[in-house]
């Protein structure tokens, strides 16, 4: 799934650092927490001084939010909390803010401050808040909190080659939990999570890092053997790997804009043995890469808002704004009319986003269909999870413990 060129700073700056595995975890839980926490210890914050911090100041803002998240999240103990944290500020030769960081965190402590639902619920730029508020009504308070949990890590498991229930025993005896997922049969859910190096399987193409919504696509799109396939915007590839396991002999197409993501999928497919045509281009000018011979499905997994992947990629709240918006869905109704032209009579293309805001989903699907008389969409009706839409089927975040996610299966058909 691609988001922006921005999305994935946080993951790309952690995996640079080099120090101690202790440290590095750390400075993770620290970084990623205050990414999810930040717009709601802002608030707590606020209220807690009596002027706000000048704009050169901002570094003493970030050390007093990291304080807060130590105190209120993850529950470091009092004295080593703020001992740390006024030790973080002598390095900013700001002498004054010692006494101000102290103050601050020792009033939290004093009054028993914690961060209650309606806090939690407002962990967000406002303008997102806004957008699920307006989109899911009755549903956007529990969607807001959930939206803030820590995801599970989830596996898929090659089905093909093995079962399940065998893998789960031989995470067992490795010292590693893992259980069923309740709606996805490829998925396993593990409560602690843990280095992908200790998965037994995972080198031989066993196992794959995926979570359970994403899991959903290779089923819906249901090739048949030798069928030609493309998958758009497919780096880094996770639904490019489903897909050459799931079915046997399909012709597999992937493209993606950046040649350097496509490297990251080569990568992917050495691991589990097999190999795909990679193409270097923009789905929505097919005119640049494309090179004749039309499709039997298409992948159509659109740059979006990732609105329903933040629990998992919290600096989201910090990099998104809403001005993105409106180019994302003019790009996302651009790749769909690209693609379109491009499947055989016949043929099916599965429109899906990592998105909850109806704009980029159900509403787009929605005015695809009205722009184009040659398409049919088939109803999901007979899955049991996520919640049907007017157009296609919604995923909401947390819903099973998976990812915010939309899929709508569209035909064209041969006598049209």
């Amino acid at each position: 799934m691609i988001y922006s060129t921005t999305i994935g700073t946080a993951n790309d700056w952690y995996r640079s650092l080099t120090a101690p595995a202790r440290d590095l975890a750390l400075c993770r839980e620290l970084a990623f927490g205050l990414c999810r926490w930040y717009f709601a210890l802002s608030s707590l914050l606020a209220s807690r001084l009596q002027k706000p911090l000048r704009a050169r100041d901002r570094d003493i803002e970030i050390i007093l939010l990291l304080g807060l998240y130590q105190l209120l999240i993850m529950k470091t103990g009092d004295h080593a909390a703020v001992n740390e944290t006024v030790n973080l500020a002598r390095a900013q030769q700001k002498p004054w803010a010692r006494g101000l960081i102290n103050a601050v965190l020792r009033t939290v402590i004093r009054e028993g401050t914690t961060l209650d639902e309606d806090l939690k619920a407002q962990a967000y730029p406002d303008w997102i808040v806004r957008r699920i508020r307006r989109d899911w009504n009755d549903q956007a308070r529990q969607l807001l909190i959930r939206g803030n949990d820590r995801p599970p890590m989830t596996l898929r498991v090659d089905t093909r080659q093995i079962a399940v229930d065998e893998v789960i025993a031989r995470l067992a005896v490795d010292g590693i939990e893992a259980v069923r997922h309740r709606r996805v049969p490829s998925a396993i859910e593990l409560p602690s999570p843990c280095e992908i190096g200790r998965l037994a399987g995972f080198e031989q193409g066993l196992l794959s890092v995926q979570d359970a919504a994403a899991q959903i696509a290779a089923d819906l799109l249901a090739c048949e053997p030798g069928a030609r396939v493309l998958d758009a915007c497919a780096a880094p590839g996770g639904k490019a790997i489903h897909l050459l396991q799931r079915y046997d002999a399909i012709q597999l197409a992937a493209l993606d804009a950046s040649e350097t993501r496509l490297e990251r999928l080569q990568q992917n497919l050495a691991r589990i043995g097999k190999t795909a045509q990679l193409l270097v281009g923009d789905a929505a000018k097919p005119d640049g890469w494309f090179s004749g011979g039309s499709y039997d499905a298409i992948l159509a997994d659109v740059p979006c808002s990732a609105s329903g992947v933040m629990r998992r990629h919290p600096d989201i709240k910090l990099l998104r704004r809403e001005s993105d918006i409106m180019p994302l869905l003019a790009l996302q109704r651009d790749i769909l009319d690209g693609l379109w032209r491009l499947l055989k009579p016949g043929g099916k293309m599965l429109y899906c986003t990592c998105s909850i805001f109806k704009e980029e989903n159900e509403v787009q699907i929605g005015k695809f269909l009205q722009r184009h008389g040659d398409c049919v969409e088939l109803p999901l009706t007979e899955s049991d999870w996520g919640q049907a839409r007017h157009n296609g089927r919604q995923i909401l975040t947390g819903s099973d413990n998976m990812d915010g996610f939309y899929y709508a299966l569209l035909s064209k058909p041969s006598g049209l």
